[in-house]
This record gives structure tokens, C-alpha cells and sequence, in this order.
């Protein structure tokens, strides 16, 4: 990757996030076993308990914290990418990455925590940078 020099921290920013969105999976299937509360009848089934009509706030936290990193984190992705590929810089490549993935882990915490206006200020925060990268892109595009 001698061409790309700043595509291993792209690398560590992708197993990072990974790492968190599968923590996050976990931590709800293990909230979901502790409360004992089950949508689906073969997994009410699973232990033989009753179907209820919603899950656990806990649960729904961890899935809505799921589909927040879904509508955001690939869209980050495909501009650290794009930033890469047309030649980003080490060093701003650390500072923004880093930073976003940061952010992310912060964003989680705070999400399921409950906590406002940090989840507000911190998912500003991470389109902030997703922005800085776009900005970046595009003048590197137009010079």
C-alpha cells in the first residue's frame, strides 16, 4: 500500500468500528436472555416462555443504537475511503478517523445511557467530521 500510505489507518478505523457494532450485537442478545421478554414465538419458545408485545428499553436501545450506526457508518466509511484512494495524508487521515470512530464509541455509550443533549452533540459531531472529509474530497476533486 505504498501508494495509499494513510490506507492502514482506514484499516484500524474499520476494525475499530467493526469491533464496537459487534460488541453492541452482543450486549443486546445478552440484554435480550437477561429480560426474558421475546418478540418472536420461537424465540420465546427457545425458553419456554410467553411472546410479549415489546422488548426490553435496554434492548430497543441497543437495536435503534444498531440501525443509527447502519444509516451512518458506511457512509463515513465510503468517504475515508474515497479520501484514501485520492491520496489523504497520514496524519489528517488519524486526526479524522480517530476522531470518528471516537465519536462513535462515545455516541454508544451515551445512547444507551440515555443521555441528551451529549447524543445530539456527539452524532453532530461525528457528521461534522463525515463533512470535513467530504470538504477535503471535494478540493482535492476541483484542484
Amino acid at each position: 500500500m505504498q501508494n495509499y500510505p494513510a490506507f492502514y489507518v482506514f484499516a484500524i478505523a474499520l476494525v475499530a468500528l467493526f469491533i464496537k457494532t459487534a460488541l453492541t450485537s452482543v450486549l443486546q442478545v445478552l440484554s435480550r436472555i437477561k429480560s426474558k421478554r421475546y418478540l418472536l414465538p420461537e424465540d420465546a419458545g427457545l425458553w419456554n416462555i410467553a411472546v410479549v408485545g415489546s422488548e426490553s428499553l435496554f434492548v430497543q436501545r441497543c437495536a435503534n443504537v444498531q440501525r443509527n450506526d447502519t444509516e451512518n457508518v458506511p457512509l463515513f466509511l465510503a468517504l475515508a475511503l474515497t479520501y484514501v484512494l485520492l491520496g489523504a495524508s497520514v496524519q489528517s487521515a488519524q486526526w479524522l478517523f480517530f476522531s470518528y470512530v471516537a465519536i462513535r464509541y462515545l455516541h454508544t455509550v451515551i445512547y444507551l445511557r440515555g443521555v441528551q443533549p451529549w447524543r445530539i452533540v456527539l452524532y453532530l459531531s461525528g457528521m461534522a467530521v463525515c463533512w470535513t472529509i467530504a470538504a477535503f474530497i471535494a478540493g482535492k476533486l476541483l484542484a
